[in-house]
């Protein structure tokens, strides 16, 4: 045990960047003392350990350096025992607990199972238990590495009260598996408010279906090196973007699906983009050119709402009461502003942008084919044109 204490000694001192007589100086003992100490010639007085301890930001049991198979023992005796309390809805020993681990989170962190959260749930009403929760979570925060993060936000999720609940979510919540959308299902489900749920439930189904649809973004580099698989990609999408709004349209309207705009119009509109691509490619010329009118008829439609600010919804039985804000926004751009579509939900946001789709099209390769050798296409590109709203700059 000396020889181990004396170690741990020269390891925190050496940490703070002290010399001996810098920390005999701190600690009123002679440069003598220490020395011995860390060379195991002898060791402090009792009395000593805590202050040492204290000193280094550590407790005594690390000092003196308890085994590792001890420390496993007694965290997971720890958390058995607050597992236990937890379940009988006992708050006394389960703060009891909560402290004990929080007094020896900083040595121990590494042998932590912070399942315990989810044990906390049941206390989701005791502000105390609360209290000592969060400090616990605090700590947890500062301390322990950021993939042991995850159960924690998880649990305090369950366990925060209303007041508290929005500007925790504001902190920890991300765009992954911790989303705000994810976390409150997660709560709402485990507290039994079923009234809350439904809203929630929606959003994360839209948020699920808008990534798949969307997923050709990272995928489209590579994707366009086989036209043939490219082609296959967009009609897969659009085929279940149908399928989920239970549309079933005329081929010619694959893109659009037969119908008006919708919340899906932006992923629509990118989606045709790039199954036009592919068909040219291809050198299905008359298809592509119904891909692209569909495309550009459905853009026209976007940009020919007349009110500035509205909601979309869409025929999914499943998303019946979703919809998101949308609203027409006038942007600065060469001199001149552009009137463009922003359109949102709880921090998310999408665009369609007829200028920048104008440009892409009359900037990308992939058009060349039909731009000369095809008379649909010149008055689909003056319709286009059309929908890419300019004014001269309002200056206050």
């Amino acid at each position: 045990m000396k020889l181990e204490l004396g170690n741990q000694i020269r390891a925190h001192r050496r940490r703070l960047g002290l010399t001996q007589e810098q920390l005999a100086e701190k600690l009123a003992a002679s440069p003598q003392a220490v020395s011995r100490w860390e060379n195991g010639v002898t060791y402090p007085d009792i009395e000593m350990l805590p202050v040492l301890a204290s000193f280094f930001g550590t407790s005594v049991d690390a000092l003196l350096g308890r085994p590792e198979e001890e420390k496993e023992r007694y965290c997971r005796e720890l958390q058995e025992a607050l597992f236990d309390a937890a379940r009988k809805k006992d708050a006394e020993k389960t703060i009891e607990l909560l402290r004990e681990i929080r007094r020896h989170l900083r040595e121990y962190h590494s042998y932590w199972f912070w399942s315990i959260y989810r044990e906390l749930f049941r206390f989701y009403r005791n502000a105390q238990v609360l209290e000592e929760a969060r400090l616990l979570a605090e700590e947890v925060f500062e301390i322990c590495p950021r993939e042991e993060h995850e159960q924690v936000v998880e649990g305090m999720a369950y366990l925060e009260d209303d007041e508290h609940i929005g500007a925790f979510l504001d902190t920890y919540s991300t765009r992954q598996s911790l989303s705000r959308a994810e976390l409150l299902f997660g709560r709402y489900k485990m507290r039994e408010e079923l009234d809350k749920i439904e809203p929630v439930r929606q959003f994360i189904l839209w948020d699920e279906l808008d990534h798949l649809l969307t997923a050709a973004n990272d995928w489209q580099e590579y994707l366009s090196r086989d036209p043939g698989h490219f082609k296959w990609f967009c009609e897969t999408q659009l085929n279940y973007l149908n399928a989920v709004n239970c549309l079933t349209p005329d081929p010619k309207r694959l893109v659009s699906g037969g119908t008006g705009p919708d919340l899906w119009s932006p992923p629509r509109i990118q989606l045709g983009l790039r199954y036009t691509r592919a068909l040219i490619w291809l050198g299905e010329t008359e298809a592509a050119l119904d891909a692209f009118e569909d495309t550009v008829s459905l853009l026209e439609r976007v940009m020919a709402i007349p009110e500035e600010a509205f909601t979309l919804g869409c025929s999914s039985p499943a998303l019946k009461t979703f919809s998101l804000d949308c609203r027409f926004h006038w942007f600065e751009k060469e001199g001149k502003e552009y009137r463009e579509l922003c359109m949102e939900k709880d921090g998310w946001c999408e665009w369609v942008l007829p200028r920048d789709i104008l440009s892409s099209v009359k900037n990308d390769s992939w058009f060349g084919p039909i731009h000369i050798d095809d008379p649909r296409f010149g008055p689909l590109l003056a319709r286009l044109e059309k929908c890419v709203i300019a004014r001269e700059c309002q200056r206050g």
